[in-house]
């Protein structure tokens, strides 16, 4: 606007030429030379010193022999040409679009005066390319010296083409349309240079990262290899997390003055660029008042970046996806699934650890009854506890639960924290995970508290579904569906033909689908199209600003019964879906067969079309009645108009509403399973009904049934009230339990008795024995089994009619002899130790009961004896299992695998919920990682009938049914 300030007269309103550019002008002086790197805004809060003159380059002070680097004058010059030529000598300034300046307009009766707040360049693609090439040439050869790595990069800093660079994107307006567009073709470089602009506030290594990718991209991978050489010895030396900003005292004068005077012009131009509270979001607005300020309009503007990545392998060491990220930062803190840490934790500790990288983990439960504002505040505490800042991204891994409540809390955490989302499940790696709606429940009312906050990162691997039940995988396919029947019929004939394979496989993950590359590239092929129909239908309506929302189809009759059934999310969202490709059908949207296209690619899927629940049309009808308020008075359904593409529906009487109902179900019944799902129901998966929880919690009064309850009560009576009495009476009845227990159960013999008794004196043998090394871990007098559970075994053994018996872990014999008793005399038991001195000790204790001849003792590593009892052909009525948690699950799968347990045969394994890690919310132990791996075992593995009995730290019992 400098030309504007200059010629004659200016018109009243307009501000005028600042008195030193004026001063400037009439010594002869230029106050902007033309160029991005030495462009002023119109007008600046305070005065600035002219930024980049020619004078002021050529008189600074002698470069630092430390970098090896001379920065003349003349090289000074070449930054003001190559920056200039990235402007491509126009010198334009935008505020998200709009002409920057501050100006008065004439209106009556006073004068209204317009701020702008942010002043950037125009974009031109091909001159930034060329800048950035001319960068990457310039340093190539100076990343592969061998002088230290930090000089190095104070040498690549003071290269001229690459200061010209920096400078001059750190002006741009990157998150614009129009950057957008402009590198449409390539997003890995458009991603790059994104994160560039904010450069000088970045860390070394990140600087060095971004390097590598822009050299990938813009001269290939040849020459990035250099850069990525550089990159991994700058990693390993101590300052690199350190932002580049800190290395100004090192960089040579004229170098260390173009950066600060660029910094100080960002101050005022775009203070974005040069203090980011984080790199992926930038704000801006409009104001307007009066002269004398009485009447203010303004309009603000929040931009956000994101990105999402369908990627594989995400927790091979060699995948840079996330140490990309946290490398730099020197550390992640991470909200993890307590499903996920017991499946993947170890991979994920091995992941970090190979980068070098401080992994602190915080792990919540990922349960939908688990989804209350407590949970999220609970989460907000621990990230105070671990120091989480406003410019490390958090990193969230699990499914759609985990997603909606940490995302929420990185909302709330000082009211703005990125995040990355590493999706595990299909329902986040669809729907919640690159979702900018986050969320929890609360007086148990669904989704009650929310914001609006995306992540800047969304990984979606589908390496993660395998170990998903088949349940809950199905119920997340309804998320593709209801993007491919709205936006992509692309993707709808993809599901038509390749979809059931995709429930059966869990999308590639399992069989020989495995190693079918052509499958795979399918699956991959799927899901990012339903991302991208899914991102953007949400991303353009971030905050819901209007209601034609296509990623809603299936989400608009469904809320309303969806708890009361007990359905799975996805379930409910297929009725819903079926349900209105119907009433798209019946308002000539789509005919009658793409309609039943619909219908069966639901059913195919396995997913639900039609429920009981569905008969109770006042509720259905009072769903819509809430979706109409909730939806600022407008039904607007979404329904496809044609099949791939989005209609709404507005209007539907109750009457219409009623007989469409019963309509669509004479459809339904003609559907495999008469439109039921398979396993359509949240207990169906082994998961617990949101329902019932809500049922137990809403009453007013807790009713007490077992001792538990009376504890709790106790509990919630001495919190509300501040009672301690009542604190002392909830810990004597929870200490009390036991004792009443074994006081009316039946009395133990004189030897089990002595068993006890002598096995509680021997904690201290146990670590001496420990310290001589004749163990191979330390032994516990509390790991014997007890006088409760013997009894429950002997009684399961004579219920049975038991003639058999494995028992893994003999201890000091207690529940070897229990069992032994309760056989008939035919009976035999086969009980295996690891510990000789352990297994020495029972067999003294057996020496003075007349059953001592019903028991065989091996001893040896527990698994090794399994598989030469296995070899044997062994059988086995009975199997006690009790040894160390994390083998639990491979001896499970050993002793059913091989048929050790007959059909028919019961298995009793001990410390199922080891010490109560997993109810406590607290990261797991080794031995609770392995107990809840057993358990997801169990509860997965269709040939057992199982249930967990409270009976001091769990005790499951599991009926081999096939």
């Amino acid at each position: 606007l400098w030309h504007k300030c200059h010629q004659g007269p200016v018109s009243e309103g307009v501000v005028k030429t600042p008195p030193s550019h004026r001063a400037m002008l009439s010594a002869g002086l230029t106050p902007m030379a033309p160029g991005v790197a030495f462009l002023q805004p119109a007008q600046m809060t305070r005065p600035m010193q002219m930024v980049g003159s020619m004078s002021q380059l050529a008189t600074g002070a002698a470069p630092s022999s430390a970098t090896g680097a001379r920065v003349t004058a003349a090289a000074a010059a070449g930054v003001v040409a190559a920056a200039s030529a990235v402007v491509g000598g126009g010198r334009r300034r935008r505020r998200a679009g709009q002409l920057s300046k501050v100006r008065m307009m004439a209106t009556a009766p006073a004068q209204t005066h317009e701020i702008n707040y942010y002043t950037l360049d125009t974009v031109n693609a091909a001159n930034i390319l060329k800048a950035v090439k001319d960068a990457i040439h310039a340093a190539g050869p100076i990343v592969k010296e061998t002088s230290p790595p930090k000089q190095r990069l104070l040498k690549v800093l003071s290269e001229p083409k690459v200061m010209s660079m920096l400078t001059s994107i750190s002006r741009m307006p990157v998150f614009s349309h129009e950057m957008g567009h402009a590198f449409k073709d390539n997003l890995e470089l458009l991603l790059a240079l994104k994160q560039i602009k904010y450069f000088w506030s970045v860390p070394q290594s990140q600087l060095a990262i971004l390097l590598e990718q822009l050299a990938r991209e813009v001269a290939g991978d040849q020459a990035a290899e250099g850069f990525k050489a550089f990159l991994e010895v700058l990693s390993r030396t101590p300052g690199h997390t350190q932002m580049i900003k800190h290395l100004q005292s090192e960089l040579p004068a004229a170098a260390r003055k173009v950066y600060l005077d660029n910094a100080e012009y960002l101050e005022t131009a775009d203070a974005h660029a040069v203090y980011p509270t984080s790199i992926y979001r930038q704000c801006d607005a409009l104001t307007l008042a009066t002269e004398d300020a009485s009447t203010i309009e303004a309009v603000m503007s929040t931009t956000l970046t994101t990105t999402i990545k369908i990627a594989r392998n995400v927790l091979d060491p060699s995948n840079r996806l996330l140490a990309n990220i946290y490398v730099p930062l020197g550390r992640c803190v991470a909200v993890v699934d307590d499903k996920v840490e017991a499946l993947y934790g170890e991979k994920l500790d091995a992941y970090f650890a190979h980068h070098g990288i401080e992994y602190k983990k915080l792990v919540f439960s990922g349960n939908e009854v688990d989804k209350d504002i407590r949970d999220v505040e609970r989460i907000l505490v621990a990230l105070k506890e671990s120091g989480q800042g406003r410019h490390e991204p958090l990193l969230i891994i699990g499914g759609g639960v985990i997603a909606d409540v940490a995302g929420f809390a990185a909302a709330l955490y000082s009211r703005n924290t990125p995040y990355v989302m590493m999706c595990t499940s299909i329902v986040s790696g669809i729907d919640a995970g690159p979702s900018p709606r986050v969320c929890c429940n609360g007086f148990d009312y669904k989704n009650l508290y929310g914001a609006y906050h995306p992540p800047v990162l969304t990984i979606t691997d589908r390496g993660f579904w395998k170990t998903l039940h088949p349940g809950w995988l199905r119920h997340g396919v309804a998320e593709i569906v209801k993007m491919a029947v709205m936006k992509d019929l692309s993707l709808f004939e993809l599901l038509e033909k390749w979809g059931a394979k995709c429930v059966a496989t869990k999308f590639g993950t399992e069989g020989d689908s495995v190693n079918d590359p052509a499958f795979q590239d399918v699956c991959d092929l799927i899901v990012g199209k339903a991302m991208e129909g899914y991102v953007r239908s949400e991303y353009g309506n971030l905050w819901e600003t209007h209601q034609c929302r296509p990623h809603a189809y299936g989400h608009t009759w469904s809320p309303g019964y969806e708890l009361p059934s007990g359905m799975l999310h996805g379930q409910a969202v297929g009725t819903c879906m079926g349900f209105g490709a119907y009433l798209a059908y019946k308002a000539g949207f789509i005919d009658e067969t793409e309609m039943h296209r619909i219908l069966k690619v639901i059913s195919d899927c396995e997913l639900c079309l039609w429920h009981p629940v569905m008969e109770d049309g006042g509720a259905v009808w009072r769903s819509q009645v809430a979706m109409i308020e909730k939806r600022g008075g407008n039904l607007c359904a979404p329904i496809p108009r044609p099949l791939g593409q989005s209609g709404y529906l507005n209007d539907l009487a109750e009457e219409d509403l009623l007989k469409d109902l019963q309509v669509y179900k004479q459809l339904c019944l003609a559907y495999p399973r008469e439109g039921a799902g398979v396993d359509m129901h949240c207990v169906d998966v082994g998961l617990e009904d949101p329902q019932a929880k809500k049922v137990s919690k809403s009453a007013p009064d807790r009713f007490v049934v077992t001792p538990i309850d009376m504890v709790a009560a106790k509990l919630t009576k001495a919190k509300k009230e501040n009672d301690t009495k009542a604190v002392e009476d909830a810990v004597r009845m929870l200490d009390s339990v036991d004792s009443m227990v074994a006081k009316y159960s039946s009395q133990p013999s004189d030897v089990l008795r002595r068993i006890s008794m002598e096995t509680a004196k021997t904690n201290s043998m146990w670590a001496e024995i420990e310290d001589k090394g004749e163990t191979s871990r330390l032994m516990e007098a509390e790991m014997i089994s007890g006088q409760t559970e013997g009894q429950l075994l002997q009684l399961l053994v004579k219920f049975g009619k038991v003639k058999t018996v494995l028992d893994i872990g003999t201890f000091t014999g207690y529940s070897a002899l229990a069992m032994a008793e309760a056989l008939p005399s035919d009976g035999h038991v086969v009980t295996l130790e690891r510990e000789a001195v352990a297994a020495k000790i029972a067999a003294e204790h057996w020496a003075a009961s007349p059953h001592k001849g019903k028991i065989e003792s091996r001893v040896g590593e527990a698994y090794e004896l399994l598989q030469a009892l296995a070899r044997e052909g062994a059988k086995f009525d009975l199997v006690f299992l009790d040894v160390d948690k994390p083998g639990y699950y491979d001896m499970y799968k050993l002793v059913m695998d091989s048929g050790m347990l007959k059909v028919g045969g019961l298995l009793a394994v001990d410390n199922t919920m080891y010490k109560g890690e997993e109810l406590s919310g607290a990261p797991l132990s080794v031995n609770g990682k392995g107990a809840q791996a057993l358990n997801q075992g169990v509860l997965a593995d269709k040939r057992v009938h199982q249930v967990m009995l409270p009976l001091r730290d769990g005790l499951t019992l599991a009926f081999r049914e096939s």
